[in-house]
Parts: C-alpha cells; sequence; structure tokens
C-alpha cells in the first residue's frame, strides 16, 4: 500500500504543477482514485501523504530564498545561484522557485483529491470525516498561504484537474487566495480536535495559522488594517489556550528531536527515512561556510545579556587544525558533526532535530504588532518584554536584554521588527516579515553596492518559474531591476 500511495501521490502532483508534459506521460503503475478512496486506513495513508511533502518544502533547500534575501544574512559563496539570490539578481529557471511552486502546488492537488472522496466514503464516521477535511483544508491553506505570500496572485484550485482543458487557468487576484485561505482555516479551526499526534495539525495550530494570515492581509500589499484585530485575538487565544508555555531557557527550545511545551506546530524527523536538511544550509566547516551565515552587525545588534546571541549563534568554533570557523546559526546544527569535522555532505540528512512552523513565542510577537497597530504599545508591551524576559541569559538581571517601556507607536513598531529578527532568525520568517512591513530597503542599506540589482518594488513576489509561465500561458511578475 505505501508504494502505491507514493505513486498516486507523485501521478497527482505532476498534475497540480500545471506541466502538460507529465500529463501525457503514461506512468509505469497506477491506481485510480476510485479504487484507492476505499478504506479509512486509505484516507489516512493520503493525508499522511500530505505531510510527507512538508520536509522538503519548509525544512531545506528550497527555502533557502527566503533567508537568504534577508538583510542579516551575509553574503555566501558564489554555488547553486546562492550569491545570485543573495544580490538580488535571481533567474526564472532558479530550481529552488520551480520546487516550490510545483511542491505546494503538488500538496494542494492531492488535498483536494481527498476532499472530493471525503462525502461519498460512507464508510467513516462523522469525526474522522471532519478530522480528515480540517486536516485537509488546513494544509492546503497553508500551501496557498505559502504561494500568495511568496508569488502574489496564483492560479487558484479547489478542484483536481480531469483534463487538459482545465490545466490552464488564469492567475486569480490576492483578495480571492486569501478568501479561501481564511474560509479553509476556519474550518479546520472548527473540525479539528484540540490535540493531535506530533506533527499533524489540530484545532491550535488553525488558530495560530489565522493569526498570522490575519496578521500579513493587514499588512502590504494588502494593507486591510482591520484585520490587526483578528490577527491579535487569534494568537491571544494560543497563549490562554493553556495547551503551551514558553521554555524558561531559549537554549532548549531547539535540538529536539520531539515536541516541547512551546511547539505549535513542527517538523519531525527520524534520521532514516529522513533528516533536518536545514543542517545542510547552515552547516560549518573547514574550508567552506555554511549558505546561511549571520552578519557580524547583526550579531553585534543584539541587546545585552541575550541567549538567543550567546547560545543561538556560534563565533568561537574551532576545527581540528585550531581554524576559527565563520559565525554561525546553532539552531539545527548539532556540535557532534562539528567537532569532528564532517562535512556537510557528510551529516546530510543525518539530522533529528525537529524544524518549527509555529511556536508559542510568535504568538505573543504577533500578539505585540497587532495590539500596538490597534491602540498603540501601552497593552503591547507586556506581550513583547516576556519574550525579551525569556532571552536573559541571568534572568534576576534586568539590565539584561531591558524591558521596553516609553516608546512611539511608530517605535515600539520597529521594535517588534527588530525582535522577530532576534527570536526567528533562521526560521524561514526574515522574507515574509520584511515583504509584510514593507522593510525591503533594510536589505539595499545592508548590501549597498554589493547588490547586482537594486531594491525595487519587484521584490515583493518571487519570478514564477519559465515553464509554468509557458505552459500555463500566465503572465511573469516584475522582472527584478526593471
Amino acid at each position: 500500500m505505501k508504494h502505491k500511495l507514493i505513486i498516486y501521490t507523485i501521478c497527482l502532483g505532476l498534475i497540480g504543477s500545471g506541466c502538460e508534459q507529465d500529463l501525457v506521460e503514461k506512468p509505469l503503475s497506477f491506481i485510480s482514485p476510485a479504487n484507492f478512496f476505499t478504506s479509512k486506513d486509505s484516507f489516512e495513508a493520503a493525508a499522511n501523504g500530505l505531510y510527507a511533502q512538508l520536509p522538503a518544502l519548509y525544512g531545506g533547500e528550497a527555502e533557502k530564498p527566503k533567508e537568504l534575501f534577508a538583510d542579516y544574512n551575509d553574503q555566501p559563496s558564489a554555488t547553486e545561484n546562492t550569491l545570485q539570490i543573495w544580490q538580488n539578481n535571481p533567474g526564472t529557471t532558479y530550481w529552488a522557485f520551480r520546487n516550490t511552486w510545483q511542491g505546494w502546488y503538488q500538496m494542494i492537488s492531492n488535498a483536494n483529491q481527498l476532499l472530493e472522496k471525503l462525502p461519498a466514503a460512507s464508510f467513516l464516521t462523522d469525526v474522522d470525516r471532519k478530522r480528515l477535511e480540517g486536516e485537509a483544508k488546513a494544509l492546503r491553506g497553508f500551501a496557498y498561504f505559502n504561494l500568495v505570500q511568496l508569488f502574489g496572485d496564483v492560479p487558484l484550485r479547489t478542484q483536481t484537474v480531469q483534463s487538459f482543458d482545465q490545466v490552464a487557468i488564469p492567475r486569480s487576484p490576492q483578495k480571492d487566495i486569501y478568501a479561501l485561505i481564511v474560509a479553509d482555516l476556519i474550518t479546520a479551526e472548527q473540525q479539528l480536535p484540540e490535540t493531535a499526534a506530533q506533527g499533524r495539525v489540530n484545532k491550535w495550530v488553525a488558530t495560530a495559522l489565522l493569526a498570522k494570515v490575519y496578521l500579513t492581509m493587514a499588512g502590504n500589499p494588502l494593507n486591510q488594517t482591520a484585520f490587526f484585530k483578528d490577527a491579535r485575538d487569534k494568537a491571544i487565544a494560543v497563549i490562554n489556550s493553556g495547551k503551551y508555555s514558553l521554555i524558561p531557557d531559549y537554549g532548549k527550545v531547539f535540538h529536539n528531536s520531539a515536541y516541547t511545551s512551546e511547539s505549535i506546530w513542527e517538523i519531525l524527523y527520524n534520521g532514516v527515512v529522513s533528516g533536518n536538511d536545514r543542517q545542510t544550509i547552515t552547516y560549518p566547516g573547514t574550508g567552506y561556510s555554511p549558505i546561511l551565515l549571520p552578519t557580524m552587525a547583526f550579531v553585534n545588534s543584539f541587546p545585552k545579556g541575550d541567549r538567543r546571541k550567546d547560545w543561538g549563534i556560534v563565533t568561537t568554533t574551532k576545527d581540528q587544525a585550531d581554524n576559527t570557523l565563520r559565525p554561525y546559526y546553532n539552531k539545527y546544527v548539532d556540535p557532534e558533526f562539528v567537532s569532528q569535522n564532517l562535512t556537510p555532505t557528510a551529516v546530510a540528512g543525518k539530522l533529528i532535530y525537529t524544524t518549527p512552523i509555529f511556536r508559542l513565542a510568535e504568538m505573543y510577537l504577533i500578539a505585540a504588532e497587532a495590539e500596538n497597530e490597534l491602540a498603540g504599545p501601552t497593552l503591547a508591551y507586556s506581550f513583547i518584554n516576556t519574550i525579551r524576559e525569556r532571552a536573559r541569559i541571568n534572568k534576576s538581571d534586568p539590565t539584561q536584554v531591558p524591558a521596553l517601556a516609553g516608546l512611539s507607536k511608530d517605535q515600539f513598531r520597529e521594535a517588534v521588527f527588530n525582535e522577530r529578527r532576534w527570536e526567528l532568525y533562521a526560521e524561514d520568517q526574515a522574507w515574509f516579515d520584511l515583504k509584510r512591513t514593507n522593510n525591503f530597503a533594510k536589505v539595499q542599506q545592508a548590501r549597498g553596492d554589493k547588490l547586482s540589482v537594486p531594491i525595487g518594488n519587484y521584490n515583493n513576489t518571487w519570478l514564477i518559474p519559465d515553464f509554468e509561465i509557458q505552459n500555463n500561458n500566465i503572465p511573469q511578475n516584475p522582472t527584478y531591476g526593471k
């Protein structure tokens, strides 16, 4: 059954990608949807297949551009197009753009297939049917949320492709994409249980997702500021749910193979079937440097006594020849591998640390940002200062990462932006934050003439892969530099 599911998922994914050439290739083995969805186990297997797509989309190489664009990351080596991305000069053939587009649409196609088969599944209990619908819609909403932020207007598919005539569809306005995202997540929030197996979505994952979606809708480019209230309320609901709590020591938030009290939604690995690829792009070593590495300006920007710098950014590691390595992010690096002077290739796929998608700390920062936009910082201080207090190396010393006070609304807005960088660096939030807060100019300020192409309005979207333009006959996003 597992073998058949893999083939089935791939076939659906090819349809979802919109590539006509793939559609006409005859698969060597195929099980039709009608013959597949015949039991509860088959639906569970299909749901598992949705989760199985997450590591490639949210945990590794396809995520590089979102952090490479960050103003706090230093210049990488000229390999695998990473330097071109850092220099703001991507091309339409860049594989990370292609894999991101295809991967999320594969998930959407597979979720649509599951949703279409649910109504006729009389053997399912109402509880199971609602849960499976909630899972599929949460993941479909999450997929569209990533696509619309990265590419802007995108094709909107809510049904599986049944013929060649349905392959090429136009791009839908962002407001229509967000309407589906919100509807999907509200359904998920209502129908998912409060608890679920680690790695799967539950009610509170949907609530956290809604908080982030509403915050994004309130910012650039939609600027629908009324949604700040919804963002604040959903974030506070998660905080007050009693399901989660901040880990007192920031250094214990990461380097775990299972959920902690702070985990809302994370990707799990076993190191045998799969491993965390984020280690590969942040891993240091002799004779090479990480793809993602912090600038010294970022290292020096942290408040005094900040554990997020003290533990999270390693600046003094030496190799076996006593050479000091470049500073590196510690969140996804196993120190045992570093001490053995292993290469990135040698450790690829072996790391079992979880990848956080949502953790409680971000809910505090969403609540702080949204509350400030609604009514100024008076009530927002408690949220951001909770995060700052946790960051102190010495919790009894209030001069370390001091509590914020006396800021204007504009000053607090900048403080939240900086706090998100210090708290969430290397967690694939950077590009989204720069876009949502209209702060791409910070990249220009940080890199100056090192950029091949200056920052412009075109930075608000990634370039759509060229084969999608050709196959679907849809317009391209603005070319960088034009």
